[in-house]
């Protein structure tokens, strides 16, 4: 059961490498045992007429499961909006392992560069080997939102003490 997965940036084309292992004939074998196998196959939509092949798209190998038993049956495809949702998850997945990566490492005493060095090679995203400023570009912009947040909260706190400490002030002065 093939069908044709059109991945829009290079980065997750080359993490969706590392998730599932090709076959013989160059098609990645998808697996339900998998949090994103199971989500691809659930997007999966059934046709009577032959889609028209993408040389740009991967060549996905579905497995046979209850959810798709009807699959052989007909020519198998992803709706627009489909394939927007699942690079959308598929961009959701990379960042959630690269963080669990980046904050593992960093509980290590590892210093950024080597972290992001780590995850590529582990990853075999041979494509940021050169380039990992991305990476290191996307770490930044993530500390400077957690600072933004930690400074708001801290002046929610300051705020509220100076209320309280001025409404105190102003009841023992009327008293």
């Amino acid at each position: 059961m093939d069908i044709q997965l059109t991945v829009h940036k290079d980065l997750l084309r080359e993490y969706f490498r590392h998730l599932f292992p090709l076959d013989h004939q160059g098609r990645y074998r998808i697996d339900r045992s998998s949090d994103l196998g199971k989500v691809i196959c659930s997007f999966v939509r059934y046709t009577e007429t032959k889609p028209a092949p993408d040389p740009q798209a991967l060549r996905l190998l579905l497995p046979k499961t209850d959810s798709l038993k009807n699959a052989p049956n007909y020519h198998l495809y992803f709706s627009r909006e489909d394939l927007l949702r699942i690079n959308d998850l598929l961009e959701v997945f990379f960042h959630i392992d690269f963080d669990r990566f980046y904050l593992k490492g960093r509980k290590l005493g590892m210093m950024q560069k080597d972290i992001i060095e780590s995850f590529i090679v582990s990853r075999k995203l041979t494509n940021l080997l050169q380039d990992n400023e991305t990476l290191k570009k996307r770490e930044y912009r993530e500390g400077l939102r957690l600072l933004q947040l930690r400074c708001n909260s801290l002046t929610k706190k300051a705020y509220y003490r100076h209320e309280k400490i001025e409404s105190g002030m102003q009841t023992i002065l009327v008293n």
